[in-house]
């Protein structure tokens, strides 16, 4: 096991982070949209995201009183996990690791028999599609979608563009007329997401951030963005469209898709047991539902 003669030192993730970080995530070679550095930024205060890196591995921590953690990422996962493992030890602390795929969990038993136990929430698990499928649309499966897209074009003049230094600002005031519409932000979710939304857009190339909007009659109606997770998987964090747009979603989303022809999959991130949200995501045929896995040691 990993020893050191030293406490890890955890900090919130910073821009500056991406250059070190990013690279080691994409290197883990997993799919689920924890192990994209942008997810993890965006999202740092609201669920106290931290992160801590040892030599070649990175340590990732969530919360404050009672910290879980994503399975270390580096050379040995065995080392990695024997630290945390003493490091929660000391403080009295049961490990919790989250987001761990089936792959991270067959290794951890072969590594600490009968350490762990594993547990799944369905809301938690992510939704992975060709991107091919997403940017072509084929077949009667996507039928509706190709519908939708239709009525879209009769209805609107419309055209699409890649999100640039150019029109950045026009998309912060789209994404806070959105959030205004559903409530003028009082949800704390959705007003940690929009100040991560400007956030990112300001930091698209620190933070390897591509994106796309549909404008209608010269306005910004939708917009999305996102980053890799690895050279194969590409994660989209961010779509959005105005309500007042009947069929924005469905042309964003295949126009983006349209553009990241070089990843083989989208990662589309989970649902959260919304119901709506699960239906919406089930209806553009996932080739995968990746399952997550709450490893808890047993004490």
């Amino acid at each position: 096991m990993m020893q050191t003669t030293m406490d890890l030192e955890f900090h919130y993730p910073q821009i500056d982070d991406a250059s070190w970080a990013a690279p080691l995530l994409r290197s883990a070679g997993r799919m689920g949209c924890e192990y994209s550095f942008t997810t993890m930024f965006m999202w740092r205060m609201f669920y106290h995201n931290r992160i801590a890196r040892w030599r070649d591995t990175l340590f990732i921590s969530a919360g404050e009183e009672d910290p879980v953690y994503l399975p270390p990422v580096g050379p040995s996962l065995y080392e990695g996990v024997g630290f945390l493992l003493e490091r929660t030890g000391r403080k009295g602390q049961a490990l919790k690791l989250v987001g761990a795929d089936a792959t991270v969990v067959e290794r951890l038993e072969e590594a600490f028999p009968g350490r762990f136990q594993f547990t799944s929430q369905r809301g938690d698990f992510d939704y992975i599609y060709r991107t091919e499928d997403l940017a072509q649309l084929p077949g009667s499966a996507y039928h509706s979608k190709r519908n939708h897209i239709a009525g879209f074009s009769r209805k609107f003049d419309w055209s699409y563009e890649p999100i640039s230094d150019r029109n950045t600002a026009e998309v912060e005031a789209m994404a806070t007329e959105w959030c205004r519409q559903k409530g003028n932000c009082r949800d704390k979710g959705l007003k940690t997401e929009n100040c991560a939304i400007r956030e990112v857009l300001r930091n698209r190339e620190a933070l390897s951030v591509r994106g796309g909007l549909i404008r209608v009659d010269g306005r910004v109606a939708a917009f999305t963005f996102g980053s890799p997770i690895n050279d194969r998987v590409f994660d989209i964090q961010v779509e959005k469209a105005l309500p007042a747009y009947p069929g924005a979603y469905a042309v964003i989303n295949r126009e983006f898709a349209s553009t990241l022809g070089e990843y083989a999959f989208l990662n589309r991130e989970n649902d959260l047991n919304i119901e709506g949200l699960r239906k919406a995501k089930l209806s553009y045929h996932p080739a995968m539902i990746l399952e997550k896995y709450t490893c808890t040691q047993i004490k």
